[in-house]
């Protein structure tokens, strides 16, 4: 933008507008802000198990007590069906799927009431706090991802019924989708915190009685067909069933349930795109 004078003619490198679209996703600027998303995450990381005794141990823990819970009482006790899949593998697949999105949403969900001092007083675009966010889940989610790796060449090794096979490809299609997923919610929710203040008390049970509608403790042909067509809009269920049959070559999954989910995805992540960019343009005026 050239602004002229009287005496001279100034050049502008950088014009900061609050008239932009609100569907816009802020590419330029997130890769020009990108020191910024990485000492982000650099912090995350460092700062989550800051001062505890077992540190980044708990990046294994988590995953192993949840799955060996699951078995048991699931496995065990109730005697849910796995598909054929071995129970330690059927359970930990979808749990790693499952704690990647519930921390993509969690760390995002509160981005703008959390970050409003900062916010407030230098401008960087604000985008780049969910980013760094899902950036840094998803390597303890890789880490996690490891484990199970792990254990599934144990029970290869074993001779346990599960395939591997070229389907593994779709995998890093599944964890992307599962991101936008997960960034979507939080910057939705972020949004609507700024005037609903009770949505942050909310988060942490909605996302407990969202996981038992996730398959994630039970499989899909266990729900009833008549049933099914609702359970798949829930756009975890096909991730969680993919993820399965692509490792294991076990499970119930078709190609339009998933396309369904990629659908509800896209639109979850730009309805929450644009609220974030609504609300953070005048966010300074409602927090």
């Amino acid at each position: 933008m050239n602004k002229s004078t009287n005496t001279d003619t100034q050049i502008w490198t950088t014009i900061i507008t609050s008239r932009t679209p609100l569907w816009q996703i802020p590419i330029d600027e997130l890769w020009a802000y990108r020191d910024l998303i990485i000492l982000q995450v650099q912090r995350d990381f460092h700062s989550v198990y800051k001062q505890t005794v077992l540190g980044p141990l708990w990046y294994f823990i988590q995953p192993l007590m949840s799955t060996v819970v699951f078995q048991v009482i699931f496995g065990k006790i109730v005697g849910v069906p796995t598909d054929k899949i071995p129970p330690f593998l059927f359970f930990m697949s979808g749990t790693i799927i499952w704690y990647y999105f519930s921390a993509c949403l969690s760390g995002t969900s509160s981005t703008l009431t959390s970050n409003a001092g900062l916010f407030t007083k230098v401008y960087f675009p604000r985008l780049a706090i969910p980013v760094s966010k899902v950036i840094s889940n998803f390597w303890q989610f890789l880490i996690q991802l490891i484990i199970f790796a792990g254990f599934y060449l144990f029970f290869l090794w074993k001779g346990a019924p599960i395939e591997f096979s070229y389907r593994i490809i779709i995998i890093p299609g599944l964890i992307l989708q599962t991101a936008l997923l997960g960034l979507g919610c939080g910057c939705l929710v972020s949004a609507l915190t700024t005037r609903f203040r009770d949505l942050q008390m909310a988060v942490a049970p909605f996302l407990q009685l969202w996981m038992y509608g996730s398959c994630i403790l039970f499989p899909l042909s266990m729900v009833p067909p008549e049933y099914q067509q609702i359970l798949i809009l829930n756009p975890i269920v096909p991730i969680v069933e993919s993820f399965r049959f692509a490792v294991m070559g076990q499970g119930q999954i078709e190609i339009w349930q998933w396309l369904v989910s990629l659908a509800v995805t896209v639109l979850i992540f730009f309805v929450g795109l644009i609220m974030f960019n609504r609300v953070e343009k005048n966010m300074a005026d409602t927090i």
